[in-house]
């Protein structure tokens, strides 16, 4: 299969997932040194992020928060992605199982650019 055709059907399986989807929750924990402006998910490695989903005020470091999102019912597999209230260049935590996520605490070493991260299902 070609790499466009490819990308369509992903934009096709990411679009109608957004048309079926349910709301989640799950609480996130900022355990980096960076304040949390935005979160965005995509389906693992497919770099297709949603809008933003988290509300003000932003998380600072340390503060945890129930966040809620749409999520598509047709993929659980995906990417979170975190924008800094700061400017920092954003990080990305792969391959979480969104649809059973309750509790995630985010680390990351700006330095490294290593993201890591605890978290229940």
């Amino acid at each position: 299969m070609s790499k466009l055709r490819c990308l369509a059907v992903a934009a096709l399986v990411l679009f109608a997932g957004q048309a079926a989807a349910q709301e989640t929750m799950f609480r996130l924990k900022n355990s980096m040194e960076y304040p949390i402006a935005q979160l965005s998910v995509s389906p693992t490695q497919l770099n297709m992020w949603g809008p933003n989903f988290l509300r003000p005020p932003i998380i600072r470091p340390g503060e945890a928060r129930e966040v809620s999102y749409r999520a598509p019912t047709d993929w659980c597999m995906g990417d979170l992605k975190v924008t800094f209230a700061d400017g920092g260049p954003p990080a990305v935590w792969g391959y979480l199982n969104l649809c059973t996520l309750k509790n995630i605490s985010l680390h990351y070493d700006r330095m490294s650019g290593i993201t890591t991260a605890r978290y229940d299902e």
